[in-house]
């Protein structure tokens, strides 16, 4: 992609972990405490009949949320009957109730807070009147999951550019029959590129200690210009490896809060795939407008419930458009791949014609600043519709055109209308032709 307002670097989603996890320790060792191993299960958002106000929590947002807390076991040690599960807490101890001021779910692909405020919505429909339900204005929480019909597994392979090939542009290349595709994003301007080798759960490639002279073999034929910038350590480090999978596609809405005292931000309100680099940085413009909305409510231990209702706000829309948007280009088959190319196509050259009319493509108006998932889908809307206002108008010119050319030469020639219209179609393409030329 040449001419990006920004270019794009990657940083490794256990590089950031890292980064994030010694930033946390160095400039808030009593502030903020990190533990690892637990599992964390809500019982009360502090909206349901029977809460009651208790400590500093009873304020103008509400009772304080409760929450148990567990010990989580690891698979290997809870037993065989949980596998499939990260962890287990039947053989937990003895579980803890705490009660925070303000709970912040950032819990990803899990949905565990989230899962269990579209649990507590159906149990307040089921217990509500018919009557209620029929005038009741807001619309139950739940979490959109879309079944994912396009499934792909990904090994990350380290390159390393020469110094003539542009260290600014991200690569991709596509295998015969679709089999692989591998997609490459600078790491930094110096060379170094994170790549992705994205197929199916199936393919030989992606199990672990997989064949490396299978995988040379794939890429000298595949992928020849990327197969000689890898050297026999990294293809036999990327054969042993197994393949990482990707989350499907999921969205959570209309609100990103529970009562007064606690919100979702992150992987848990918009899940997609890592393709375009939205995930991991949707989520820390979450917590950046979270934190600004924070600091802008006056008294806000008295004020919290308002805080939160205005992250919903600002970011339930743009969730729900950022994992539309994703799917749609994510499509299989022949068809998936002309969805995700045509459009790509019409909007280059439309805006090409016409930059103040006809925004840029997606990838282009994703860079610029202030510029809302929401807002994007709807002005590729419109501009949808102008293209094929613009395309119907050229064709039915055309076709008018064509036909009027038909009439005068009967009139002239005394010719069949069908030999007519052939010639003047022959004549139009002639045409269209020599101007061609011209241009060139």
């Amino acid at each position: 992609m040449a001419n990006k307002l920004v270019t794009s670097l990657v940083l490794a989603r256990d590089k950031l972990v890292g980064v994030l996890k010694r930033v946390t320790e160095e400039r808030y060792p009593y502030r903020i405490e990190l533990r690892y191993g637990w599992q964390v299960d809500p019982i009360s958002f502090g909206n349901e009949e029977g809460d009651e106000g208790e400590g500093s929590g009873a304020s103008g947002s509400g009772p304080p949320v409760r929450l148990q807390v567990c010990r989580c076991v690891p698979v290997s040690a809870a037993g065989a009957e949980d596998e499939g599960e990260e962890c287990s807490v039947k053989d937990s101890t003895q579980p803890t109730i705490i009660t925070p001021d303000f709970l912040i779910s950032a819990d990803g692909a899990a949905h565990t807070i989230a899962n269990a405020m579209e649990s507590n919505d159906l149990d307040r429909r089921r217990k509500s009147n018919p009557l209620e339900r029929l005038f009741r204005k807001a619309k139950p929480f739940r979490v959109r999951r879309y079944e994912d019909d396009n499934p792909r597994v990904y090994k990350s392979v380290p390159l390393r550019f020469p110094s003539h090939w542009p260290h600014d542009l991200n690569y991709s290349a596509r295998s015969t029959g679709s089999r692989v595709t591998f997609e490459a994003l600078p790491s930094d301007g110096e060379g170094s590129y994170c790549a992705l080798m994205l197929m199916r759960p199936n393919d030989e490639l992606a199990r672990a200690e997989c064949d490396p002279e299978e995988l040379r073999r794939f890429f000298d034929e595949e992928f020849p210009q990327f197969g000689k910038l890898l050297d026999r350590t990294v293809i036999e480090d990327d054969a042993m490896k197994g393949a990482s999978s990707l989350p499907s596609f999921r969205f959570s809405g209309p609100r990103l809060h529970e009562g007064g005292r606690t919100v979702l931000l992150g992987d848990c309100i918009h899940t997609v795939k890592l393709y375009y680099g939205l995930g991991a940085n949707t989520a820390l413009e979450d917590v950046q407008i979270l934190s600004n909305i924070l600091s802008a409510t006056p008294d806000l231990s008295n004020n919290l419930d308002e805080a939160v209702a205005k992250f919903t706000q600002q970011r339930a829309s743009d969730s729900r458009a950022l994992v539309t948007l994703s799917r749609g280009m994510d499509r299989t088959g022949k068809l998936g791949t002309m969805r995700f190319v045509l459009p790509l196509i019409l909007d280059s050259t439309f805006n090409q014609i016409a930059p103040r009319i006809f925004a840029s493509s997606m990838f282009g108006m994703f860079q610029k600043e202030g510029m809302g998932f929401t807002r994007i889908q709807r002005r590729k809307r419109l501009d949808r519709a102008m293209q094929f206002l613009v395309i119907f108008g050229a064709l039915s010119l055309a076709v008018a055109g064509l036909k009027r050319s038909s009439e005068v030469e009967v009139r002239m020639f005394g010719v069949k209308k069908t030999i007519a219209g052939l010639v003047a179609a022959i004549d139009t393409l002639g045409l269209a032709r020599n101007v061609k030329s011209s241009k060139e």
